[in-house]
């Protein structure tokens, strides 16, 4: 037999959604943080690649390929930034 102190106990979490509520439940709160991390992991990879052609090797800064890793990178930037206002929002 084990015995398990009260805060050893691991917690059930609540993977619910509501779209109604104004504030978020703690699984849309996860939702959030991790689609963060996971952009923000995505950007630091694009930057540095974006660094290599253009820096490195050279390449024309309005080559076609360098503009369309641009224009994504500007899209996971905007994504983040409305996840981070929406998260600080909550916290408030």
């Amino acid at each position: 037999m084990i015995f398990h102190l009260g805060f050893e106990l691991p917690q059930k979490e609540d993977r619910r959604l509501d779209h109604e509520s104004c504030r978020l439940t703690p699984e849309e709160t996860r939702i959030l943080k991790r689609q963060i991390r996971r952009n923000s992991i995505t950007i630091n990879e694009m930057v540095a690649r974006l660094d290599l052609l253009v820096n490195k090797e050279k390449y024309p800064h309005r080559e076609d390929f360098i503009n369309k890793l641009r224009d994504r990178l500007e899209v996971l930037m905007d994504e983040n930034d409305t996840f981070r206002r929406v998260l600080q929002h909550h916290y408030r």
